[in-house]
């Protein structure tokens, strides 16, 4: 029997490494994305979803957030992941990837470095980390868009989207201004501002306030006035010629004098670029259509502006007798300053300026401006420059003008980066208008110069950087002038390395993702804080406490929903709890009135002492005149009567009276010694005496917010809630005497 060879044994393979197994599964990975995402389709779908973007963010609005802009935030945090998401699979997919920088590229990260160092002096981190991460953003969505936009055709489809928002907006706000919302119940959306029939008040449209509404709207005029020209399908004009007569009607109706001002130098910038880079050949097949333009765009105004026809048909009749030029020209410089809070405005600069003396260097922190406002103001009011403003000035939450404000906030640090990115992004324009390429890129270049000279134009009266849209305007700008297009998106930085194609993508879904949870997070803990505050109102303490509680844990910065939740525990005699919120509150929500509820729960748990803290404190910040009344008396009178000082107490608040007879409270506290002692009649006439006051103050505030009603004017914006508030505050204490003497008959 022959033998058998012996079989060698089968040789196992050796198990794969770690390394080994993740390059096997890359390759799987990347082999699947490439046979089933083409690169080409990712591009374009990329760009289509930019498209919808800036298309979207104009127009988006959701009524039970707490404010207008905070939905455009939100959908532009998540749009903007989704885009870098997008971008990070087309990184996997393509075995060279290649990124276009700009020229922008260095000076924005100086930028970007110059804002996280001034976090250092960062009241609120959480706050400050929240507004970096919105700069980056914005940093990135225009650096996506540069990168996007492939051809003429690209450039204008997206402008072309921004303009049909920009439009819908307008009509909205036109609508709103001719009160047709109140011609028919069922048409309720339409209505504007509460109290406001029509008007120019009237119209907040998709931004919360006229005054934004008109900045958006000027930054769009020019490049859109260019866009209509380039196009040539007659349909496509013709569509082009009503949005841009609607976008000026909505302009002129908005009575923002900063927009139309912005308007016309961005107008101003455009001719005289025209003239001085020799590009009026690019018109020479269009003359026709640019007069026609013009024509019916001042023919807009004339009938739009509130002296016209069309405004003397359906809301005011014109005046018949207009007063000389010269007369009008100081009218309008006067009205000017007045309607746009000119004393307002300068109060504001010099607390911001006040901030960079005291930060010289990297400023008060990114975001802090509206934090660090009360100390300053108190600092400011001790110059000799803030003697003569001998008034009462409110919290602000901007500067109103964006270069104070960067400056308060960012120090000679940002101010040195920002005027680097500036000599860059204007240098390179400059040199690409004086360069031989064709008059119509050129042309390109000098409209979207144009609309961005708009925006910064307004930010010397505005805040429009601080605006959702009106930011996204500026960004889309830069990125559309810097696209291949036009100056093309150079230096081109090409990724072909497999791990660190694999290291940028990763990182760029884990931003995306880290940053679209928080996002979301906030604008649910936004809308919990919605619900409470107007279960706030209506005395639904239960559910108020139960939408903030939500709030506060869902929130990364929550300031407002704890000020509130510190209200609902006071009430509840949770005096501890109340405390610890409302400390924190000011953290994120610095308001005068928790200072107030700080010493009135100090004074329940008999610490005296740190009540008169918080009052002194308080008064220090130069509060608003009723608070500073409240703290004063709570100093001088209300504390000393908790701590049994009775003799000292009628000498001081017979003091008080006399320095303040007008003040309400001190007769209901005079009032209730009288009767704490059996004399009812002395009592019933401290009283009435502050019945009369309290119905004289009421009378007085009715009168001013009907004569609101009739002018549809304001001071300032936040002047009619004030009113309402002190109204409603007037209408509780007139029952409260009331109701005491009814109980001494």
């Amino acid at each position: 029997m022959p033998k058998l060879k012996k079989r060698k044994p089968i040789a196992r393979p050796r198990p794969l490494s770690l390394r080994e197994r993740a390059a096997a599964s890359w390759l799987w990975v990347r082999s699947w994305l490439q046979n089933r995402l083409p690169s080409l389709s990712l591009t374009r779908l990329r760009f289509w979803l930019a498209v919808l973007v800036v298309f979207a963010i104009p127009l988006v609005i959701y009524l039970p957030n707490t404010e207008y802009g905070y939905t455009k935030s939100i959908l532009f945090y998540v749009s903007v992941s989704l885009l870098l998401i997008i971008w990070a699979i087309e990184l996997l997919v393509s075995a060279q990837f290649r990124v276009g920088l700009t020229r922008l590229a260095w000076p924005a990260l100086g930028v970007f470095g110059a804002a996280a160092l001034s976090l250092i002096n960062s009241e609120n981190l959480a706050l400050g980390l929240e507004s970096l991460i919105g700069l980056l953003y914005f940093g990135l969505f225009g650096l996506m868009i540069a990168n996007t936009v492939e051809d003429e055709r690209d450039l204008k489809i997206i402008l072309g989207a921004l303009i049909l928002s920009a439009t819908i907006a307008s009509a909205y706000g036109l609508l709103q201004y001719y009160g047709v919302g109140y011609l028919h119940e069922s048409l309720t959306w339409l209505k504007g501002t509460p109290g406001f029939k029509n008007g120019s008040l009237a119209m907040i449209s998709t931004f919360g306030n006229p005054n934004y509404l008109a900045g958006f709207l000027a930054h769009l005029l020019i490049p859109g006035c260019w866009l209509f020209l380039r196009v040539r399908s007659l349909w496509a004009r013709l569509v082009l010629l009503l949005c841009l007569v609607l976008i000026t009607a909505a302009l002129v109706a908005a009575n923002s004098v900063a927009a139309w001002g912005a308007a016309l130098l961005a107008g101003l910038v455009f001719l005289v670029g025209i003239l001085l880079f020799r590009l009026g050949e690019a018109l020479h097949g269009q003359r026709r259509w640019a007069l026609a333009l013009i024509v019916l765009l001042g023919l807009t105004v004339w009938l739009q502006a509130p002296p016209g026809p069309l405004n003397s048909l359906l809301l005011q009749a014109a005046p018949l007798q207009p007063p000389s030029p010269l007369e009008q020209l100081a009218q309008w410089v006067q009205r000017v300053w007045e309607e746009n809070s000119g004393w307002i405005r300068a109060w504001n600069w010099w607390i911001g300026y006040e901030m960079l003396r005291a930060h010289p260097f990297i400023g008060v922190g990114l975001g802090d401006y509206k934090l660090e406002f009360l100390e300053y103001k108190a600092r400011f009011k001790e110059t000799p420059r803030g003697e003569f403003y001998n008034f009462y000035m409110p919290r602000a939450i901007q500067a109103h003008n964006d270069y104070v404000q960067l400056a308060a906030e960012l120090g000679m640090v940002g101010l040195i980066a920002i005027g680097f990115f500036l000599a860059v992004l204007i240098s390179g324009a400059w040199r690409f208008l004086h360069s031989s390429a064709e008059p119509e890129r050129r042309l390109w270049v000098l409209a979207l110069s144009a609309g961005g000279v708009a925006l910064m134009a307004e930010a010397f009266f505005s805040f429009p950087l601080h605006l959702p849209a009106s930011e996204m305007n500026l960004v889309l700008f830069i990125a559309l002038v810097h696209a291949r297009p036009l100056l093309s998106p150079e230096p081109i930085v090409t990724l072909s390395k497999k791990n660190l194609r694999l290291l940028v993508s990763a990182s760029a879904v884990t931003l995306a993702f880290v940053v679209t949870v928080f996002a979301v997070r906030d604008w649910i803990a936004d809308l919990y804080l919605d619900t409470a505050e107007i279960a706030f109102k209506e005395r639904k303490y239960a559910l108020a406490q139960s939408a903030l509680e939500q709030s506060v844990a869902l929130d990364f910065t929550p300031g407002k929903a704890l000020y509130y939740l510190g209200l609902i525990y006071a009430e509840q005699r949770q005096f501890e709890r109340a405390i610890e919120m409302l400390e924190r509150s000011l953290k994120g929500y610095p308001v005068e009135n928790t200072y107030v509820q700080l010493a009135m729960l100090d004074m329940e748990l008999k610490q005296y002492g740190r009540a008169r803290q918080r009052l002194e404190k308080l008064l220090s910040l130069i509060p608003e005149p009723l608070i500073q009344l409240e703290a004063d008396f709570m100093r001088r009178v209300l504390i000393p009567l908790q701590q049994g000082e009775r003799d000292f107490v009628w000498l001081e608040i017979s003091k008080f009276l006399q320095e303040h007879p007008d003040y309400a409270r001190a007769y209901l506290v005079r009032g209730e010694l009288h009767r704490s002692l059996g004399q009812y009649e002395a009592a019933r006439s401290q009283y009435e005496q502050g019945l009369r006051i309290v119905r004289a103050k009421k009378e007085e505030i009715f009168k001013r917010l009907d004569e609101i009603w009739k002018t549809k004017r304001l001071h300032d914006v936040d002047e009619l809630q004030r009113l309402q508030n002190i109204a409603s505050g007037l209408v509780q204490m007139e029952q409260q005497f009331q109701q005491l003497l009814s109980s001494t008959r």
